[in-house]
């Protein structure tokens, strides 16, 4: 008959379930016994750019074709079939494929190689996986996190579900609804959450607005500037735990998707991206998307982009991003100090 203790001895798992941790492992043995460890999967720095592509260069676009374009001309430009390079302010997709070099500083030279066809393929092919998953990431990752920023008093809003969002809860249908909607009207309400009215994608609701006040005598007046779209632009730039304070960013919070990417300024395409999160995120929408069934948000985005690059708002527009700088501005201080910052005056001095 066998002793209970000298199975215990034995046992790994045993003596896990008896103190109810979970084991960790100590040898190549214990391989043999859990089977091989998964390695995590590393992600391709190409798909990291796609992400980073959709969130400040354009929300979605056909890789093969911008890249295909871009180098077409670039081929042009370098054998003087053509004397000057494509305007950014009025060719859309050279304005893509420009941002697409300044975010992934080889690929130019990749392109223009002698097996440049295979790493277009390459990289077209990892650029658009990366436009999906970072929409996607951001989408989820908004879905909840809106949700607890704007419960409150009046109620709250599910994490993890769509529905009783949008024009089904007063919470959200006020952030929504145009000015033009009262939604304290019963009628009205119930229009907007049956889509006998429908807001006009042009129509800029509550929520892209300081305090979430439309000021009716100027509509400039605090646009783009609620503390909304900021908690939802840390969240998606730094990180979930950055977005719980508006403060100036330090170091320890730096190091996001924005450092890993080497984002130095928020960019027009920035700001209009989170602008459509945050709308569809306050939606009951379900798909993130254009069709019959729900808002327009890639229409949505175009026109609040097409708006921020205004030239004849270019001031103020202007003016909007550098608040949004404010927001995402790392601490120097100590740099500026430091021993670095001393060898480096030492020897512009020496020069």
């Amino acid at each position: 008959m066998s002793s209970p203790s000298s199975e215990s001895e034995h046992s790994p798992s045993t003596a896990s379930q008896l103190t109810g941790t979970r084991r960790r492992r100590n040898s190549a043995s214990d391989d043999e016994l859990f089977g091989p460890r998964r390695k995590r999967r590393a992600v391709d720095p190409l798909v990291r750019s796609g992400k980073h592509a959709a969130r400040t260069i354009y929300i979605k676009f056909h890789p093969l074709t911008v890249l295909q374009y871009g180098l077409e001309v670039l081929t042009k430009h370098e054998n003087q079939e053509i004397d000057t390079l494509p305007s950014e302010t009025t060719d859309k997709n050279w304005r893509i494929f420009s941002d697409l070099l300044k975010l992934i500083p080889e690929a130019k030279r990749r392109l223009m190689a002698a097996d440049g066809d295979e790493y277009l393929l390459r990289l077209a092919s990892a650029i658009e996986e990366g436009l999906s998953a970072g929409r996607s990431d951001d989408t989820n990752g908004l879905k909840k996190a809106i949700a607890e920023w704007v419960s409150g008093r009046e109620g709250k809003i599910p994490k993890n579900s769509k529905i009783g969002r949008g024009f089904h809860n007063k919470i959200t249908a006020r952030l929504l609804a145009p000015k033009r909607f009262n939604i304290n009207d019963t009628a009205t309400l119930r229009n907007l959450r049956d889509e006998v009215h429908r807001p006009a994608v042009g129509e800029y609701p509550p929520f892209l607005y300081l305090d979430f006040n439309i000021n009716q005598e100027d509509l400039l007046d605090g646009l783009f500037q609620s503390d909304l779209l900021l908690k939802a632009a840390k969240h998606v730039l730094i990180g979930p735990s950055s977005a719980d304070s508006l403060e100036k960013t330090n170091k320890s919070t730096r190091l996001g998707n924005a450092a890993l990417n080497g984002m130095k300024e928020v960019t027009f395409p920035f700001i209009a991206y989170i602008c459509a999160q945050v709308r569809f995120a306050l939606s009951s929408d379900e798909v993130f998307g254009q069709n019959a069934l729900s808002f327009d948000i890639y229409t949505f985005y175009r026109n609040i982009l097409k708006m921020l690059r205004r030239e004849e708002l270019a001031k103020d527009m202007e003016e909007i991003r550098l608040y949004w700088n404010d927001h995402f501005k790392e601490d120097n201080d100590d740099e500026e100090i430091g021993t670095m910052a001393q060898i480096l005056a030492q020897r512009a001095g020496a020069a």
